[in-house]
C-alpha cells in the first residue's frame, strides 16, 4: 500500500523521482515514533494548516511555553496554549477537522510534520489524532536562536481580511528568508510545509501575486502533489524582528519549465510556484520570542 496519493505520484513520475520517493516514503508512519515525542514536547511553536468553510487554505502560528505539546500516546497529541482568537484556524477546525502540523526547531535545524484530525477539547487545548508523521531533512532552515519573552510584545492587533498586499507587506515578503505553506490533497487531507532560502528568494508580483522557487528537497513532493490535486494554498510569513505574522490565502500553479531569464532570477530553482492572492490577514504582537539569526542554511543557492 502506497503512502502517496495520485498527485504526488504524478509529480514524482514527471521528474523521475519515483525510486527515491519510495525509499524516503518508508519514513512516513501512522504513529508517533519513539524519540519524536521527546523532541515535540520540548518545542514552543508549531505551524498549523487548516481549511475554512469556503475551501480556502490557511497556515497559522501557535506559540506557547516548552511542553505546550503533550504526546498522550503514539496516535495522539495535545497542544495546550493561549490561542489567538483572531486567527482563522480557530473557526476553520469547527468546519473541517483535517489539519497539517509542522513543528520546527530553527536553532538545531530539525522539523517534524504531522497530519491528522483535530478538535478543541476546551478553549486552551487542541487534540490531534495522528494519521501521518515523518521527519524532514535540515535543508534551507535558517539557524535562529529563540528566547521567550515574559509576555507578548503588546496588544494583539488583527488587520481583518484584505484583498491585496500593502507596500509594507510587499517589502516584508521581498526580504523574507522563511515561510510556510498549507496545502491539501484528496479528501481534504491537509499538510503544512516549510520553505527557506536567502533573503530575496521570494519575489512579489505587484500586490496580488508572488512567485518563489522550488529547490531540490526530499523528492516526495507532498506540497506540489497537493497543488496538482487542489491549487488552493495558504502562506505564512513570520516577522522575526517585530513579532508579526502575515497570512495569505489563494491559489498556486507550478511552472515546470524555467527559462534562462528565470534561472538567473532564481538560482537553484528546479521549478517555480506562482501564488495568486485571494486574502490577507496580518496579526501584530503574536510572537512572544526574541530571535537571533545565527546563519543561513548552507544549502541555500547563492
Amino acid at each position: 500500500m502506497t503512502v502517496y496519493h495520485e498527485g504526488e505520484r504524478l509529480v514524482q513520475k514527471r521528474v523521475g523521482a519515483e525510486s527515491i520517493a519510495n525509499l524516503n516514503g518508508r519514513g512516513i508512519q501512522n504513529f508517533i515514533p519513539q524519540g519524536f515525542d521527546l523532541f515535540l514536547e520540548e518545542q514552543s511553536m508549531v505551524v498549523i494548516a487548516s481549511t475554512d468553510a469556503t475551501g480556502c487554505l490557511w497556515a497559522s502560528l501557535i506559540t506557547g511555553s516548552p511542553e505546550m505539546i503533550q504526546v498522550t500516546d503514539q496516535k495522539s497529541l495535545e497542544i495546550i496554549a493561549l490561542f489567538v482568537p483572531q486567527d482563522p484556524f480557530i473557526s476553520n477546525i469547527e468546519n473541517n477537522r483535517n489539519v497539517g502540523l509542522i513543528v520546527i526547531d530553527f536553532e538545531h535545524q530539525i522539523r517534524v510534520r504531522i497530519n491528522g484530525a483535530a478538535q478543541f477539547t476546551d478553549k486552551n487545548t487542541l487534540r490531534v489524532e495522528v494519521e501521518q508523521v515523518y521527519g524532514n531533512c535540515p535543508k534551507h532552515i535558517q539557524m535562529r536562536s529563540m528566547t521567550p519573552m515574559d509576555h507578548r510584545p503588546g496588544l494583539i492587533r488583527a488587520s481583518g481580511r484584505q484583498k491585496e498586499l500593502t507596500p509594507e507587506q510587499i517589502q516584508w515578503i521581498r526580504e523574507a528568508d522563511t515561510f510556510f505553506i498549507a496545502s491539501s490533497g484528496p479528501g481534504g487531507k491537509t499538510d503544512a510545509s516549510h520553505r527557506g532560502g536567502n533573503s530575496g528568494f521570494i519575489q512579489p508580483l505587484g500586490d496580488k501575486a508572488l512567485v518563489f522557487p522550488d529547490y531540490r528537497g526530499n523528492m516526495m513532493f507532498n506540497t506540489l502533489g497537493n497543488i496538482q490535486i487542489n491549487p488552493n494554498t495558504g502562506l505564512l510569513f513570520l516577522d522575526f524582528k517585530r513579532g508579526r505574522t502575515l497570512q495569505l490565502t489563494g491559489s498556486s500553479s507550478i511552472v515546470w519549465d524555467v527559462n534562462k531569464e528565470e534561472k538567473s532570477r532564481f538560482p537553484g530553482a528546479q521549478r517555480l510556484v506562482k501564488f495568486q492572492i485571494d486574502g490577507v490577514i496580518q496579526l501584530d504582537n503574536v510572537i512572544p520570542f526574541d530571535w537571533n539569526l545565527l546563519g543561513y542554511s548552507p544549502y541555500n543557492p547563492k
